[in-house]
């Protein structure tokens, strides 16, 4: 049996960069090196690209320095608006991103390629996966953590994005952050009539439930009554087989331990 989940790193550690010609999400934190672009229209008429200095400010000709470090990309569009309007009468300003500032990342623990990576200022978590080369077979990929000053600031469940397309939770990275993939918990071994053969890894209160779900369901052809679950023994220093129902009232209650395979029979 192989391991679920790993193979999606094969041959492709950059194909989920982030695109540049992205949109700029109202909740992007401006910071130095980014460049601000703002186009004048009325009374006068000027185009200026304007680059965020390390004391957090754009140089505005006419007007003046502006401070424009630690506000997202929404509050620095008004900020600036707002000022032009202010003190150019007649004239109105658009505001639109140039080019973005890259950032220093860490890719560590379990990864295929640990170590120090520069990034766009877009990129997320997931991004930082691949462009590290993925997680080895010795990672997590249910408790992908991101580390930011020491602290863990939140985690990721790498099933929700592969089994249910779910990236709500995948966060975007600022300087300095850590994402850091832990060692693999508790796995357990499918084989037989269900979807999808494999090793899986599950959470500390997950069941044998969740590992049909994750295993695909069971086939039609799936003796539900008759499933066998090879367990390690270490006080007879040997495997145990256990007799297991696979309906959902007993596959929900059924707890799995570290190391057990699951056989599902088929009908006679």
């Amino acid at each position: 049996l192989s391991y679920f989940g790993y193979d999606f790193f094969v041959n492709s550690p950059t194909m989920f960069s982030p695109p540049t010609g992205m949109p700029i999400p109202p909740d992007y934190v401006i910071g130095p090196n980014d460049s601000v672009r703002i186009i004048l229209y009325g009374n006068r008429n000027a185009t200026y690209m304007l680059k965020v200095t390390r004391e957090g400010e754009i140089f505005f000709p006419s007007i003046g320095p502006i401070s424009v470090a630690g506000l997202t990309f929404h509050d620095c569009k008004e900020t600036i608006q707002q000022i032009v309007a202010n003190q150019l009468i007649g004239t109105k300003a658009t505001v639109s991103m140039g080019k973005l500032r890259t950032v220093n990342i860490f890719v560590l623990g379990e990864a295929n390629q640990p170590g120090m990576y520069s990034v766009d200022s877009l990129t997320t978590l997931t991004n930082a996966i691949f462009k590290s080369g993925g997680v080895n077979t010795t990672g997590s990929l249910r408790n992908i953590q991101l580390k930011r000053q020491g602290k863990v600031i939140s985690t990721f469940d790498f099933y929700d994005l592969l089994l249910n397309g779910d990236t709500s939770n995948d966060a975007r990275l600022m300087p300095g952050d850590v994402v850091f993939i832990p060692p693999i918990s508790k796995t357990i071994g499918v084989t037989g009539a269900v979807g999808r053969q494999g090793i899986y890894e599950l959470k500390e209160r997950e069941t044998l439930k969740d590992v049909i779900k994750y295993a695909g369901n069971l086939k039609p052809k799936a003796d539900i009554f008759s499933g066998t679950l090879h367990r390690i023994d270490l006080t007879d220093n040997g495997f145990s087989l256990i007799p297991v129902d696979l309906t959902d009232s007993s596959a929900e209650n059924f707890e799995i331990i570290n190391g057990d395979v699951l056989s599902v029979h088929s009908v006679i």
